[in-house]
């Protein structure tokens, strides 16, 4: 069996990624913990992705094992729970038969789901915020993201309703970490334009199958925001031996930019990923796909570019190279954990520009550039991005008003 690990380490959860996809004996039976902490730096977007690798590698007899006693609704009030308990098959325990256990925890889902809805900012936990989208179930498209009708599609909502929409969450998730305002107003701008790029590409690839016109089922997705102080000492001591925080934050402080208040944005879906998206549109790409990590990085990079999209084709609008752009401006940072790639960049110490489009990422393992140092990691369900963007003290605001 499985166990969640209650400390959302990175490397923990590359190891139950790993454990997951185990072909001998594999567990198909997950546990998770009562508890959960270290939360920073992408912990909740590692651990649903970690969910999401186990259910697609177990998913006719994926089984989460919970422990007693418990109340259905507190069970689903952390993101990678929830999606956990959206995707498994069965649910194990040694008190509660398997369908009044289901019965409870999809009445709280239900009403939790009906409840983020209301509100512009999500659910909320402390200085977390989310919405989750449950694509297999009648209520996959919330009201703040999409626009319902009986006889049509449901259409994502223009850029100014989902700028509005991650506004909120930042405010509401900085607001509670304490000690950070927004961005002047330019840079929230920026920084809506970065999540509506991000959800429209989730929207159309994370949701979808080898067939595009198909909607995975069973398939999640979530998005979060998380408001870091790094003043907190839980946050400082799990965040002193990040080797790529503290070239950030030295970068930062070069610059003269405030370095102790941020705000965490992730985007996760349950897809094929980047290199599983493009493989579905070039079959014929699959051994080198599966032997070149350099290839795959390639891949990758590519779904990055300039108006080009997984099938090569140009389009009208910037894509995921819009990302790049304002994360530039807004002195960002971006891992992303997609198939068998884990990357990177600072865009504070290297800033993109269209002018100069040569670009490259860093491996999460080796903190080298790519492509000559990729690192091919056990195959991750989806895509996992995690964005750092940093918020101005009050106090800096105050001297430099």
């Amino acid at each position: 069996m499985l166990r969640m690990p209650v400390n959302l380490d990175t490397t923990k959860l590359e190891e139950l990624i790993k454990n997951s996809l185990e072909t001998a004996n594999r567990p198909s039976q997950l546990e998770l913990p009562v508890g959960t902490n270290r939360l920073a730096f992408g912990g909740y977007a590692a651990a649903t992705q970690a969910v999401n690798t186990w259910f697609y590698a177990n998913e006719n007899d994926a089984t989460l094992k919970l422990k007693t006693p418990f109340d259905a609704s507190e069970l689903i009030h952390d993101p990678h729970k929830f999606t956990a308990f959206m995707m498994a098959r069965n649910f194990s325990t040694n008190e509660v038969e398997n369908y009044e256990l289901k019965k409870k925890i999809y009445t709280a889902a239900k009403q939790q789901i009906e409840e983020q809805s209301k509100s512009q900012y999500g659910q909320t936990r402390g200085r977390l915020c989310w919405f989750s989208f449950v694509d297999h179930s009648t209520k996959g498209f919330d009201k703040n993201f999409y626009i319902n009708s009986p006889h049509k599609k449901p259409i994502i909502r223009n850029e100014a309703q989902i700028s509005n929409i991650i506004r909120a969450m930042v405010e509401q998730s900085s607001k509670v970490a304490g000690g950070g305002t927004l961005p002047p107003y330019d840079d929230v701008k920026n920084l809506g334009r970065v999540f509506e790029e991000l959800f429209h590409n989730t929207h159309e690839h994370g949701s979808r199958g080898t067939d595009k016109n198909t909607w995975l089922k069973p398939a999640t997705r979530l998005i979060y925001t998380y408001g870091i102080n790094l003043n907190d000492n839980a946050i400082l001591n799990a965040s002193e031996n990040e080797e790529w925080l503290t070239a950030y934050l030295k970068t930062l402080e070069k610059n003269g930019l405030a370095t102790q208040h941020f705000i965490e944005i992730s985007v996760i879906d349950s897809g094929l990923g980047f290199c599983g998206r493009w493989l579905s549109d070039n079959p014929e790409e699959a051994e080198q796909l599966e032997k070149d990590e350099k290839f795959q990085y390639s891949v990758l990079k590519r779904c990055f570019e300039f108006k080009k999209t997984s099938t090569g084709i140009f389009n009208k609008g910037h894509g995921l190279t819009a990302v790049m752009e304002h994360l530039t401006k807004l002195n960002g940072f971006l891992k992303v954990r997609s198939n068998k790639l884990s990357v990177y960049r600072d865009f504070a110490s290297e800033p993109f520009s269209l002018k100069s489009p040569d670009y490259e990422f860093f491996d999460w393992i080796t903190k080298k550039r790519c492509p000559e140092n990729v690192t091919l990691l056990p195959e991750a369900r989806g895509v996992a991005i995690t964005l750092l963007i940093p918020l101005n003290a009050k106090s800096y605001i105050k001297e430099n008003s």
